[in-house]
């Protein structure tokens, strides 16, 4: 992934101002920054969710993405949801669904709960559920608008096994987060936001030496890892 000077208006007062970023194949980017800094916008502008200009985008596809709440379809089981898109915008048949549908949910360790409908999963497992959802459509990146922000700590560390599981896979992952955890446990590169900029992208370890360049807002995000 290969983005140089994207920007996007996101409304009369705020816009996200000449981003630029490096991601190759099974590294993972976790975003940091203050509510409003433009950590969101920025992933529904790679989605493609938010026009954007750029002087280069280069984001392999497919692509998937996930969100803070799991949004599976209440009335369907795990596997009706994954195999919905399948069938509907792919043109599977029933059994060609289920198989991917069978394999995408042993991968996230959830061959034991397809039958299961939302209500009856966890919180842990609701969100494996839409990283499986997600899976199931072959993505080579994969973005997560603070994915674990609802969740009990225990059922925190289920998400981000699954994180490491599939970057040995070789999926490039983005993450919007406030858990610190995600930054020393998954993270390859760290990223600030401040004010629609990224101002500070890295290593953790090459960030570190930086702090005291930092203005307040974007130093409390690392100081806790010092």
């Amino acid at each position: 992934m290969n983005i140089k000077n994207l920007s996007s208006q996101l409304s009369q007062d705020f816009q996200l101002k000449n981003i630029s970023f490096n991601l190759h194949s099974g590294e993972i980017l976790t975003l940091l920054g203050r509510s409003g800094s433009g950590k969101s916008s920025l992933l529904r502008c790679l989605a493609g969710l938010q026009n954007y200009q750029a002087d280069i985008c280069t984001i392999p596809r497919p692509l998937g993405m996930v969100f803070q709440s799991a949004n599976l379809f209440a009335h369907l089981t795990l596997e009706e949801n994954i195999k919905l898109a399948l069938i509907k915008t792919q043109k599977k048949t029933n059994s060609e669904a289920q198989k991917i549908c069978e394999q995408v949910l042993e991968q996230v360790q959830l061959s034991h709960r397809g039958k299961s409908k939302p209500h009856q999963l966890s919180g842990g497992e609701q969100q494996r559920g839409a990283i499986a959802r997600t899976l199931a459509l072959v993505p080579k990146v994969i973005l997560y608008d603070e994915p674990t922000s609802a969740l009990d700590p225990e059922l925190v560390e289920e998400v981000f096994d699954l994180m490491l599981s599939l970057k040995k896979q070789g999926l490039t992952q983005i993450i919007v987060s406030h858990e610190t955890r995600v930054v020393k446990k998954v993270s390859d590169f760290v990223g600030v936001m401040n004010q629609g900029e990224l101002k500070w992208f890295g290593a953790l370890a090459d960030l570190k030496p930086q702090l005291h360049l930092m203005e307040p807002d974007e130093k409390k995000y690392l100081q806790i890892f010092t």
